[in-house]
C-alpha cells in the first residue's frame, strides 16, 4: 500500500458516514414492476394473490390497490375505497345486510379525479401497505389527461393547438403523481394493457406489442420500472400455459434490469400459482414451492 493512500474503509463522506461497497437492493418491496398484457389475462389476481400468498409464507408484503377501473370486482384485495352510498358506511349482518355492500359498509372506489389520486397517494406513503399497485396505468392516464385538459380549457391535447404544451404538461403531471409513491422507498406494479403498434423498418414494417400509454409519458414509465414483465398464454403440452416474458423479444417488449427472472416465466394455472412464480423469482421462495 503506497504511503498517503487511503483504503476505502477509511473514506468516509458527508456527515463523516464512512463509504462502504454496497451489495444491490432486488426485495420486491422497492421494485417498480411493470405487468402488461391483454385483459382478463390475471395481471390483477396475480397482483392481489401475493399477499395472500406472503401471509402462508410468512413475507411481510401488503399491496394496496389504487382502483382506476371495475374490472376487479371478482378479485379480494385491500384497495381504494368509499363509505357504501346505500348504507352509509353501516356495518350489518345476517337478513339486514345491506345487499350493495353485503353489510361490509364500504364498496370500492375508482379513482377519477387528479385529486383524489393525490390523497390516496399520500395516505399510501403513511400507510402500512408496502406495494403499491396501479390498476391500471392507462386508465389513469386518461384521468390525468382529463384533468389536464380541463384546466388548460380544451377538449383534447390535439385540439389545444399550443406545440404540444399540453401533451408536456401531461407528461409533467404522470411524473409528479408517480414520484409520490416511488419517493416512499416502497414497491409499485403497474399494471397496464397491451396494445399493437406498427413500425417502420428497412424493408416495410413489424408489429410490436407494447404498453398502452402514449407521448414522453410512456419513456418515462419505462425508465422507471426495474422489471418490464408481459403477460400472455401460450400453448403447451398439457394445454395453454400462462406465462409471463421478461426479456425482450422479436415483437414484445419486456427487460428485466436486475437480472431475477428467466426469459419466460411459467406462471401456472391459477393466480396463487403466478403470485409463487413470482415471488420465486425474486429468491423469497425456494423453486418448486
Amino acid at each position: 500500500m503506497m504511503k498517503g493512500v487511503k483504503t476505502m474503509s477509511e473514506v468516509t463522506g458527508p456527515g463523516g458516514v464512512v463509504i462502504s461497497t454496497m451489495a444491490p437492493n432486488h426485495d420486491i418491496k422497492s421494485a417498480i414492476q411493470l405487468w402488461y398484457g391483454r385483459p382478463k389475462i390475471g395481471k390483477t389476481s396475480t397482483a392481489a394473490a401475493l399477499g395472500t400468498v406472503s401471509e402462508e409464507y410468512g413475507l411481510d408484503i401488503k399491496p394496496f390497490f389504487f382502483l382506476f377501473e371495475s374490472g376487479s370486482g371478482g378479485v379480494t384485495l385491500n384497495g381504494t375505497q368509499q363509505k357504501c352510498p346505500d348504507c352509509a358506511g353501516k356495518k350489518s349482518k345476517g337478513k339486514g345486510k345491506c345487499p350493495t355492500c353485503s353489510g361490509e359498509g364500504v364498496v370500492r372506489l375508482v379513482l377519477r379525479t387528479i385529486e383524489e389520486i393525490e390523497e390516496w397517494f399520500d395516505w399510501f406513503a403513511k400507510s402500512p401497505f408496502n406495494i403499491g399497485v396501479i390498476d391500471t396505468v392507462d386508465t389513469m392516464f386518461q384521468v390525468v389527461t382529463a384533468g389536464v385538459c380541463k384546466l388548460r380549457d380544451v377538449s383534447s391535447p390535439a385540439a389545444a393547438n399550443d406545440n404540444g404544451v399540453t401533451w408536456m404538461l401531461i407528461s409533467d403531471a404522470m411524473r409528479e403523481l408517480l414520484a409520490k409513491p416511488r419517493m416512499t422507498g416502497k414497491g409499485l406494479i403497474l399494471i397496464m394493457h397491451s396494445q399493437q403498434v406498427e413500425k417502420r423498418v428497412k424493408n416495410g414494417t413489424v408489429s410490436t406489442t407494447t404498453f398502452g400509454v402514449s407521448g414522453k409519458s410512456k419513456g418515462m414509465i419505462e425508465a422507471m420500472a426495474n422489471q418490464i414483465l408481459y403477460f400472455d398464454v401460450v400453448g403447451g403440452a398439457d394445454g395453454d400455459e400462462h406465462v409471463a416474458f421478461a426479456k425482450p423479444q422479436s415483437g414484445i417488449e419486456a427487460g428485466d434490469q436486475w437480472g431475477l427472472f428467466p426469459e419466460e416465466v411459467k406462471l401456472g394455472k391459477t393466480a396463487k400459482d403466478a403470485a409463487e412464480a413470482i415471488l420465486t423469482c425474486f429468491g423469497l421462495l425456494e423453486e418448486g414451492k
